[in-house]
């Protein structure tokens, strides 16, 4: 997408939500209400959502730096696509979202491949790097395994199986059954490879 295509994206989204109660929008997503702005908990970090006008800029400390209009675009959707959906329990690969199996490839290079070359040969950091940003150890995934809740409602995990003499390394990334309620397939793929490169960026801070 071209930049005044993330633009367009963002004032139609504006535009819909400007129709509806923000307390509604806030229940449905499971963000935080206050008078004039609801604050929502995204990937590492957290969102604040001035109402009126739906603005959308990080929270502080960080409201002074700039918030992407990738990100925006996400949020914005996520707004939308809210419909408190209880979280299933159960993980589902990109390709078993309804609709995921047409940007299956394009995912596999974005996120999956990039994952498994950063953290395979390296055990230990991709559970280093979740630690360090809020996530959550899970056991019975590959050999490193960890879950992060990126909005109130979608949780994602993230796994790798390392290297060996036989085998190459190999990443995937999982989403709660429940995350096609929320987002587009489209969407989903953003939000799960924005993830990764987060937590490859922490990983080039950690000493190996």
């Amino acid at each position: 997408m071209r930049v005044d295509d993330y633009k367009n994206a963002i004032a139609l989204s504006v535009k819909e939500l400007s129709s509806r109660e923000p307390v509604d929008v806030a229940r449905a997503a499971g963000a935080e209400m206050y008078l004039d702005y609801m604050d929502l908990q995204y990937i590492f970090n957290k969102v604040r959502v001035r109402i009126p006008g739906w603005e959308a800029l990080w929270a502080p400390p960080r409201e002074a730096d700039e918030l992407p209009l990738t990100d925006q675009v996400l949020i914005y959707h996520y707004l939308q696509g809210a419909k408190n959906v209880g979280l299933t329990g159960e993980m589902a690969a990109y390709r078993e979202i309804p609709g995921g199996t047409f940007y299956f490839d394009a995912f596999r290079r974005r996120a999956e491949i990039p994952l498994a070359q950063v953290f395979g040969s390296r055990p230990g950091t991709l559970s280093k790097a979740s630690e360090v940003s809020g996530g959550k150890p899970v056991q019975g995934y590959g050999d490193e395994a960890a879950l992060f809740r990126v909005f109130p409602h979608v949780e994602i995990l993230v796994m790798i199986y390392h290297a060996d003499e036989e085998f190459e390394a190999t990443g995937q990334v999982l989403f709660d059954r429940s995350i096609g309620s929320y987002l587009s397939p489209e969407d989903i793929s953003w939000l799960g490879s924005g993830l990764v490169y987060r937590l490859m960026g922490v990983a080039r801070g950690l000493k190996s």
